[in-house]
């Protein structure tokens, strides 16, 4: 893998970078909860030092994978896809199998257009994925790959939910970042290649509203100037297991800043994880898909 700085991947071949060119940026998020993107700016994919490389084999994928010939991937009419549910940061996937352990090793696949999602390797479809995710490319982590087929983390409720897509024709890339929550600890800590970047103490949910644990990724950043306090906000594929909505939006889980160390250590949000301006800024190197454990 091309160390960040030394050669610029293609957009086709690697995960979008998420990255902000503001300056001075005011941290802070007075509501811990996605609620409006009327006047989002989303950004993304203009930073000059993209962490990914491309891999496009299955022999790249977290588990070995068989021999056997590929399992062929069903025809599904178009009007039982148009009654799926769709795999977003507002949606619910009710039938997706739940996995909130397995880790992706940093391997992601790019759906770049929109597709059914499979609870089994060529059984029915269960969910619709979009090609984008809040104004960013949809990159998924893969878990592990079967005959043709890959496993992926996805964005909607409940957490942990996955499913199951053909690999044919979709790019894959993998990222050495990696992020790490202890919420024993009250901690969030960034690395490359294993070797830690930072370590920051952070603010977590209320014991009444507490932030969820299990394996989730970097879903989307993007800047919202309505908001006073925080306009940077990076949300994860993670949602509230305490609350329905908040704000008017679905509970996603987020990470951001606040603008007081009193209110961004201990329990003190509604389950976003609340970061002082260093963590903010380097999570600007994370490419969407980066995989972040949250831990007890």
């Amino acid at each position: 893998m091309t160390e960040p700085g030394k050669h610029r991947v293609g957009a086709s071949k690697s995960m979008r970078q998420v990255g902000t060119s503001v300056a001075g940026v005011v941290v802070g998020f007075l509501v811990v909860a996605l609620v409006v993107f009327i006047g989002v700016k989303v950004f993304g994919g203009g930073d000059d030092k993209p962490p990914v490389a491309a891999a496009t084999t299955s022999s790249a994928a977290p588990h070995a994978t068989s021999r056997l010939p590929d399992i062929p991937v069903p025809n599904v009419p178009q009007s039982v896809l148009d009654t799926l549910p769709v795999a977003e940061t507002e949606g619910k996937v009710p039938k997706a199998p739940i996995d909130l352990t397995s880790a992706s090793g940093g391997l992601a696949i790019r759906v770049d257009k929109a597709m059914p999602g499979f609870a089994k390797p060529g059984a029915d479809p269960v969910t619709m994925i979009p090609k984008s995710q809040i104004g960013s490319t949809t990159w998924l982590p893969v878990l592990r790959t079967e005959r043709g087929w890959a496993q992926v983390r996805l964005p909607a409720r409940p957490n942990g939910a996955t499913v199951w897509i053909p690999e044919a024709g979709l790019n894959r890339a993998k990222t050495k970042w990696a992020v790490q929550v202890s919420l024993s600890k009250g901690t969030l800590t960034i690395t490359y290649d294993g070797k830690s970047r930072g370590t920051w103490d952070v603010g977590q949910g209320k014991a009444t509203t507490p932030t969820p644990v299990g394996q989730t990724f970097l879903l989307s950043g993007f800047v919202d100037p309505n908001q006073s306090f925080s306009p940077v906000i990076y949300a994860l594929g993670a949602h509230s297991d305490t609350l329905d909505s908040y704000g008017g939006g679905p509970g996603t889980v987020a990470v951001h800043g606040w603008p007081t160390k009193q209110g961004r250590e201990g329990k003190v949000s509604h389950g976003c994880i609340r970061v002082p301006a260093a963590a903010l800024k380097m999570f600007a190197k994370l490419p969407t898909g980066t995989p972040v454990d949250i831990t007890a």
